[in-house]
């Protein structure tokens, strides 16, 4: 399950309009319960798409950008929770690249950012190496 606060999703509407339309990627910062699975976000840390010749329709993150963010978050006693990104005129669903790098333990926000508009997005979650779509509390 996914906790994430109000801000953070419309942090990353207002990036996904302004990137689009490219992808736009960034983490997810906060505290994970793993005792009870529950993954809450506080913040959104947008990252430059690294994937320049189809950025409209692929994303990839650097390593650096990686250990800045987990840096970052490890000051602020934060850790990663999740990545999230677009998929410019496309379903908020993940595709089988999304499923190639996708990691457990981690939410996995994807927006569908159509015409320039934000509109659906959905979280999810890798279990037994298959995205599921993971439950969503706006706090």
């Amino acid at each position: 399950m996914l906790k994430i606060k109000k801000e953070v999703i419309e942090e990353i509407k207002r990036q996904g309009e302004e990137g689009y339309p490219y992808e736009i990627c960034g983490f997810l910062i906060g505290e994970i319960d793993f005792e009870n699975n529950i993954r809450t976000a506080v913040e959104a840390f947008q990252v430059e798409n690294q994937n320049k010749e189809r950025a409209n329709d692929r994303f990839e993150i650097a390593p650096q950008d990686y250990l800045k963010v987990e840096n970052y978050a490890d000051q602020k006693g934060l850790m990663i929770v999740g990545i999230y990104h677009t998929h410019p005129d496309h379903p908020d669903r993940p595709s089988e690249t999304d499923l190639r790098f996708a990691q457990p333990d981690m939410s996995y926000i994807i927006l569908s950012v159509k015409n320039g508009k934000a509109e659906n997005w959905r979280s999810w979650e890798l279990i037994n190496g298959k995205f599921q779509e993971e439950q969503v509390e706006i706090i």
